[in-house]
């Protein structure tokens, strides 16, 4: 696929809102992945448009179930930002993705006490395979980058080392290629991940 330029967004946007377009262009990326059968598993959850991803550009671990607009968005991301943060501060590529999970039957786990499972609440993006929690990465040499353990509110190479803000740009970046990021500066609840989501409102925090 083409490197990201001005009409990135607008092409991204456009492979989201249309199935045969979005599963069109996820050929094109090399991923391995299975095409799941639309599902509905309770109210409010399950997934349409979705794909089990079993293999990218990274070791992922277990396969992910992923809507296409989100495994697009996460192909770009990986691509073009990750893989380019990880070479500036390292000198060497993101081997593996530690990853918390994607689909999730749950509601929105807002911390304070708020159960992901009280009746009424709205439902996560988790809930339709629209989102993916990152919590840490692997270089090629072995070297283990967390975001519990290495976030830095900072990219200040005066004050941060490459850790914190390789860390920094992967956050930033992701804000190009998903519609929501969520962050440990967020709240509490995201202290040890990044919160990637597509299909919701424009967050970056």
């Amino acid at each position: 696929m083409a490197p990201p330029n001005l009409l990135t967004p607008y092409k991204l946007s456009r492979a989201r809102s249309s199935p045969e377009q979005c599963l069109a262009s996820l050929e094109q990326t090399g991923m391995q992945y299975d095409v799941l059968p639309d599902r509905m598993t309770a109210p409010g959850c399950g997934f349409e448009n979705a794909v089990r991803l079993k293999s990218a550009g990274v070791r992922i671990g277990s396969p992910l179930s992923l809507s296409c607009p989100m495994a697009l968005s996460f192909f770009m991301w990986e691509k073009h930002a990750l893989q380019a943060a990880a070479q500036q501060h390292f000198g060497q590529r993101v081997a593996a993705i530690d990853h918390l999970g994607s689909y999730a039957c749950r509601n929105i786990n807002r911390g304070e006490g708020n159960s992901p499972d009280a009746p009424g609440d709205a439902r996560s993006r988790h809930a339709t395979a629209n989102a993916l929690d990152i919590a840490g990465f692997t270089l090629e040499k072995g070297q283990k980058i967390t975001v519990l353990k290495d976030w830095s509110n900072t990219d200040d190479p005066l004050v941060a080392g490459p850790h914190e803000q390789f860390l920094n740009d992967a956050h930033a970046g992701a804000c190009q290629f998903f519609n929501g990021v969520l962050g440990p500066d967020y709240n509490a609840v995201h202290r040890n991940h990044f919160h990637l989501e597509t299909g919701g409102y424009s967050m970056c925090r």
